[in-house]
C-alpha cells in the first residue's frame, strides 16, 4: 500500500507519524520504506549556457568545498523554446529512507530525528538536498532552482 504524508523529508515522516498520535511500533512494522521527492525545472536545452555564480552564493548555498571547486553550472538564457524561463520540462529529485531493523529500533525508542538522520546516512541514504546537487552538477538543472525547492543546511 501507498500513501502520502506531507513533511518536509523522510525523517519527518517519521515526526507527523508520532505527533498524530500513532504508536511507533505499530507503523515501523507495516512500514519498509520511506520516499520524499520535488520536482525541480530542467534547464532549457536549446538556451543553456555556462555560468559562474559568485562565491558568496556558492557559500550560502555550501557548494565551496574543494569537490566543487572545478563545478560547471549551467543556466538557460530564455528562448522561445521555453517561453523565455530558461527552463523545460521537471526532473524529480528524491531520497529514500529503507527501515533497517537499527532505524526501526531507533524509531520505536523515539530517538531524536538527528540520530535517525545520522543512521541513515551511515547506511547510505542519498538526501534530497544531495540528490538535486548531483542534478546541478550534471548540468540538468541550476543552483538557483535546487535551494528553491530545497533546505541548505
Amino acid at each position: 500500500m501507498f500513501t502520502t504524508v506531507h513533511a518536509n523529508n523522510v525523517v519527518d515522516v517519521i515526526g507527523r507519524f508520532l505527533n498524530m498520535g500513532v504508536d511507533p511500533y505499530n507503523f515501523v512494522s507495516a512500514l519498509n520504506c520511506i520516499l520524499a521527492q520535488r520536482l525541480v525545472r530542467l534547464v532549457c536545452r536549446k538556451c543553456a549556457r555556462r555560468t559562474e555564480y559568485p562565491h558568496e552564493f556558492l557559500v550560502e548555498s555550501r557548494l565551496d568545498g574543494p569537490e566543487f571547486r572545478d563545478a560547471v553550472f549551467y543556466e538557460g538564457e530564455g528562448c522561445l523554446e521555453c517561453n523565455g524561463t530558461g527552463f523545460r520540462g521537471r526532473t524529480a529529485i528524491h531520497e529514500l529512507l529503507d527501515l533497517s531493523d537499527d532505524i526501526r529500533e531507533m524509531i520505536v525508542d523515539r530517538k531524536p530525528t538527528s540520530e535517525i538522520k545520522r543512521a541513515a546516512k551511515r547506511e547510505g541514504i542519498t538526501f534530497l538536498r544531495e540528490s538535486a546537487v548531483a542534478k546541478v552538477l550534471d548540468g540538468k538543472t541550476t543552483l538557483r532552482e535546487v535551494n528553491k525547492v530545497t533546505f541548505i543546511e
